[in-house]
């Protein structure tokens, strides 16, 4: 019986390789079974050994799950990046923003950012059933929540706009037939040009170009670590995809109290997914904890608020909800793996 296929994008290059291959693994290991894969990498400078690796991983996954995966490396032509703007020293932050000219046979997709470790999956990142034709983009709400919070262009949207929702492009659906019919491509590298000073970069252009057309998703399928992100943690949900925004990437560096929890689950998946022995839980202590728990107390009376955030942050360090164990459970049950 024929399945439908799901294809995914996802830009990496030699730093981010590790994340990319958790990114794409767990997504692969959180298939329901109904769906086939087909994952395109945009090469930022893999190498074709790393891909191939890679690839063995999601087929070997794909098996477990009865459906069919593919991984495949998209060349960029170089000419083509360096219309883009620079960020970090890096064009490939830049590169969905070229994804309808350089996909012409593709009629959606779904975009993958290489730092999500997935849990709930990504077959429910898209618009409900046969409205897919009346959005541009579908993803979840960002952290600003309203365009105005990030748009050099403001003076080109009506007031009546500027309360419109803000999404964060991590994961999300994108409807690349209606933005090659925009000229989305050619705009948005145009728009990123004049832009001055936008804090998102490509996020801005998508949420200034696309405003009024984003279906809006679930927090869980791209809940982004950040100050207070441990809460569901604490609960014991983990129908969620985690986005590490911000630095230092889980592969990258120590963590911070906020993101504690959620980086152990990350090495956790990364283990499993190499096939070596799952590690216990690193207890130790993120390198901001006193300046945490500082800040706890301090704003308890001027932001109750934020010292709320806090203190779920710091109560994550004690993992309440148990769900290092579940995900060691989850991994060592291989789901796939």
């Amino acid at each position: 019986m024929s399945r439908p296929r799901l294809t995914i994008v996802s830009i990496a290059d030699a730093r981010f390789l590790p994340g990319l291959v958790v990114a794409v693994s767990s997504a692969m290991a959180a298939a329901s079974g109904a769906t086939d894969y087909r994952f395109l990498i945009l090469d930022g400078g893999l190498t074709t050994d790393s891909v191939e690796k890679l690839s063995h991983v999601v087929r070997r996954i794909a098996g477990e799950k009865r459906v069919e995966a593919t991984v495949e490396l998209q060349a960029v032509n170089p000419a083509r990046l360096q219309t883009l703007p620079e960020r970090r020293g890096s064009r490939m932050t830049y590169a969905k923003m070229v994804l309808p000219e350089i996909l012409p046979e593709e009629e959606s997709i779904v975009y993958l950012d290489a730092d999500v470790l997935c849990f709930a999956g990504i077959e429910a990142v898209r618009p409900p059933a046969g409205a897919e034709g009346r959005w541009l983009l579908a993803g979840a709400r960002d952290y600003f929540g309203v365009i105005e919070k990030d748009c050099p262009w403001i003076d080109q949207v009506r007031p009546a706009e500027r309360k419109l929702p803000y999404i964060n492009c991590g994961v999300m659906w994108m409807n690349l037939a209606r933005l090659r019919d925009m000229d989305f491509t050619g705009r948005s590298i145009e728009a990123r040009a004049a832009a001055g000073n936008a804090r998102q970069g490509d996020q801005s252009v998508f949420n200034f170009l696309c405003r009024g057309k984003s279906f809006i998703l679930p927090d869980s399928i791209n809940h982004c670590t950040a100050i207070g992100s441990a809460r569901p943690l604490c609960e014991g949900n983990m129908n969620l995809n985690l986005h590490y925004i911000g630095s230092p990437k889980p592969w990258l560096g120590p963590p911070r109290t906020s993101n504690w929890l959620a980086h152990q689950l990350w090495h956790q998946a990364a283990a499993a997914i190499s096939a070596e022995e799952i590690p216990l839980p690193i207890f130790a202590p993120p390198y901001d904890r006193r300046q945490i728990w500082l800040k706890s107390w301090l704003y308890t009376v001027t932001n109750p608020g934020r010292a709320a955030q806090y203190r779920s942050d710091l109560r994550s360090l004690k993992d309440p909800g148990e769900v290092l164990a579940k995900g060691r459970a989850r991994w060592c049950g291989r789901s796939g793996i």
